[in-house]
């Protein structure tokens, strides 16, 4: 290490995104074995401009700070492992459990539906919404958003509402000592007690970034490959969606082991997965990671889901997502259009295939 080049990592104070932290344990963990040295500036916007003015090499930052700021003349050099990017229900017992009618505050509007999907009668309000509702506007408007959900904590503990649904960081970053239940993907729910929760896309990642030219090789020891290919998926999807869908829409991409997806698909009876993944004596296919790629959205009652899924190999991932937002954006549009009646019946359906129906998902909604 004594030959080694220094290198200045810049952060910011926490924005209870994680990232401050996930670039601390990685400094504090490779520093070990390399020169590195964290630097803290005041903001984002500091930093990312003493980056191009090169008062330091890397700067680490939330998928949504690189669409924030200006990163002209920047690149992503990689990310560190993706932290979970499930949120979480702050509450005194699980989603299943809440008293008929609590009042839960969620300011993801898909979150909120997922919610409703799981728990139609609860009574969920946005963070503005709540406060009209009970008459605290005024004392919530004196309040810092850094103090925001200390405040809701608060107002749990009295009773005045039931709970609240944030990011894990958010959890995480204000150590709230209460219970925290999470809202995940539930793959190993054998009896499928709980809906399932497509996270909202492009959480958890920690983009680390340098001005370009920078050698990624320097710091490859801190860099997933994996993070980084599924930053890139959810991305691209985010990118190819209507904006209308962007609060509406859970997405997830993850690199998984093939022995991991076998085992799940075997506990809840997936043959449709085994299927794609075996061949007639029952073994892979092909070796090596799978690339997992699902995508939902929901009407706003939670009451029907348009939802598709593809598992493929590393190497056909964007081909794989390609056709996993054909399929899904097909599925939209056939859900959310009204069907006129057939002229003619069709053999071997019933005499209902060939009537007009209304659209199951009414996309006015949206």
């Amino acid at each position: 290490m004594e030959n080694s080049e220094r290198i200045v990592v810049l952060t910011t104070p926490s924005k209870h995104d994680g990232v401050r932290q996930h670039v601390e344990r990685a400094v504090e963990t490779h520093g070990k074995h390399q020169d590195l040295i964290m630097k803290q500036l005041p903001h984002m916007e500091v930093a990312v401009d003493c980056l191009k003015d090169g008062t330091g090499d890397i700067l680490g930052m939330s998928a949504f700070d690189w669409d924030k700021y200006d990163t002209e003349g920047l690149t992503i050099i990689g990310l560190l492992s993706r932290k979970e990017p499930t949120w979480v229900l702050v509450a005194d017992d699980k989603p299943e459990y809440l008293p008929s009618q609590s009042i839960l505050v969620c300011d993801s509007e898909l979150l909120h539906r997922q919610m409703l999907r799981l728990r139609y009668d609860l009574t969920i309000y946005t963070s503005e919404d709540v406060v009209e509702h009970l008459g605290l506007t005024e004392q919530y408007n004196l309040i810092d958003e850094d103090e925001k959900w200390p405040w809701f904590e608060e107002l749990r503990k009295e009773d005045k509402i039931q709970g609240f649904i944030v990011p894990r960081s958010i959890h995480a970053g204000y150590r709230f000592k209460s219970r925290r239940h999470t809202l995940g993907l539930q793959r190993n729910d054998v009896n499928q007690n709980r809906e399932r929760f497509i996270p909202p896309p492009l959480h958890g990642f920690t983009l680390l970034v340098g001005r370009k030219g920078f050698p990624s090789g320097t710091i490859s020891a801190m860099l997933d490959p994996s993070a980084l290919l599924a930053y890139r998926l959810e991305k691209t999807i985010m990118e190819s969606l209507d904006p209308v869908l962007h609060h509406r829409v859970g997405v997830h991409v993850e690199q998984r082991k093939i022995s991991t997806i076998l085992k799940e698909a075997t506990q809840l009876g997936d043959e449709s997965t085994k299927e794609s993944l075996l061949d007639p004596d029952m073994k892979a296919l092909k070796a090596g990671p799978r690339v997992e790629m699902m995508i939902e959205t929901l009407n706003p009652s939670g009451s029907i889901t348009a939802a598709t899924e593809r598992v493929v190999l590393p190497e056909n991932s964007h081909i794989g997502m390609v056709n996993l937002l054909r399929e899904f954006l097909n599925l939209v549009t056939m859900m959310s259009t009204d069907h006129e009646e057939l002229k003619r019946s069709i053999p071997g359906l019933p005499p209902e295939f060939s009537q007009a129906s209304s659209r199951m998902m009414d996309y006015d909604e949206f």
